[in-house]
């Protein structure tokens, strides 16, 4: 089965070494999306600002691979800490509904992120 990179023109690459996602078959795979605005800059310290940049990165990348945030499968978010988890579910319900029939899987981690001033990173995988 080929594989195909994505890399969405709406949505700034990071130094790190990883593509915005992987297509490989009916399946994407998109890599941790940061709240970052197209000139790589971050809300610092807006937890609920990083949050709905990081989800709109994340439409542009599945719109790049063919997709739509209504096929996302799975979601993981990774936070810097627990205490945002209203906010969270606040904003998680604003991008997909409030149809608990139409949410995705998801799984929220508490994690030390790469760089201090990031907040959240969210990851997912859909159907192409």
């Amino acid at each position: 089965m080929a594989r195909q990179i994505i890399y969405s023109p709406k949505v700034p690459r990071s130094q790190a070494p990883h593509a915005h996602a992987v297509k490989v078959g009916n399946l994407v795979f998109v890599s941790g999306v940061i709240g970052y605005f197209g000139d790589l800059q971050l809300a610092k310290g807006d937890f609920p600002a990083q949050m709905r940049q990081a989800l709109v990165n994340l439409k542009h990348i599945l719109e790049e691979a063919g997709s739509t945030v209504d096929k996302i499968a799975k979601v993981t978010i990774f936070v810097d800490r627990q205490g945002n988890i209203d906010e969270i579910n606040q904003i998680y319900r604003e991008f997909f509904g409030n149809d608990p029939m139409q949410w995705p899987a998801r799984t929220t981690i508490e994690a030390r992120l790469p760089r201090r001033d990031f907040l959240i990173e969210i990851e997912c995988v859909a159907e192409a």
